[in-house]
């Protein structure tokens, strides 16, 4: 493509007009030009300052934005693949358990890929991304100029729509053929009807989400952090990955556009 047409559709690119979701007001460059938020990025939302209640505590969020969907297994291979280059640094970042035998990924829908490092079935690729750690997403996360989102922001953000549900069962099911070529025909086959046999509301089927709050627990040991869902928040060990936690990205955004006080 000749250079003066690549020119072109650049400056036509940076030129795009959008509409502030902060102030109403249109533009054409990169920041707002009434109100001075940033554009949003690519694949993300705005959230407004607000306050809201979670586990019974009034939490004040400042304005941030927000992936408008978790982080995929198509959007994280590459990533890891370039990456990682240890069994070490894969089970840290993925199941949180070693060893040399690799059996920490026979509880994912990871497989070896026929060039060389991981996939997952074509079915998984733009589901959530599972059994990641929370220092493995939010490893991940960071290389994007991301992080994990706080329980409030999560809160928010599913109170203003921008958090949709999302069924664990679809996410298990989608990846069950894979756990029963790891780990045997009877636990793969049942597995999903085992897992959610107990489950009384469609609540406790959602998925749960990674953020970035610390806490501790009685009855887990190790660091813990909190998981959040619609429903409300929970606690997980920091240092192991669950198939039924994803995570998504949050970007700060300066004090005086976030209303910080």
């Amino acid at each position: 493509m000749p250079r003066s047409v690549i020119a072109l559709l650049l400056v036509a690119a940076a030129a795009a007009a959008w509409d502030c979701p902060a102030c109403g007001a249109a533009n054409a460059g990169p920041v707002c030009t009434r109100c001075f938020l940033p554009e949003v990025p690519a694949g993300m939302s705005f959230v407004p300052a607000c306050s809201v209640v979670l586990d019974g505590d009034t939490v004040d969020v400042a304005a941030f934005f927000v992936d408008s969907s978790p982080v995929t297994y198509r959007r994280i291979l590459p990533w890891m693949n370039s990456t990682i280059t240890t069994a070490e640094q894969l089970a840290a970042a993925v199941g949180g358990l070693y060893d040399t035998r690799g059996e920490f990924l026979s509880y994912t829908p990871f497989t070896s890929a026929e060039g060389g490092g991981l996939t997952v079935p074509s079915a998984c690729f733009d589901l959530p991304a599972g059994s990641f750690t929370v220092g493995g997403a939010g490893e991940f996360l960071a290389s994007e100029g991301r992080r994990l989102p706080s329980a409030a922001e999560l809160e928010a953000a599913y109170q203003a729509g921008l958090v949709p549900p999302v069924d664990t069962y679809e996410v298990m099911e989608s990846f069950a053929s894979v756990m029963e070529a790891s780990i045997g025909p009877l636990l793969g086959t049942l597995s999903t009807q085992a897992m959610f046999a107990g489950f009384s509301s469609p609540s406790e089927r959602v998925i749960w989400e990674w953020t970035s709050d610390v806490t501790g627990s009685e009855d887990i040991p190790g660091p813990c952090a909190v998981i959040f869902r619609p429903s409300g928040t929970g606690v997980a060990l920091g240092g192991s990955g669950y198939f039924n936690v994803m995570f998504r990205g949050a970007v700060t955004l300066p004090s005086s556009l976030a209303g910080d006080s």
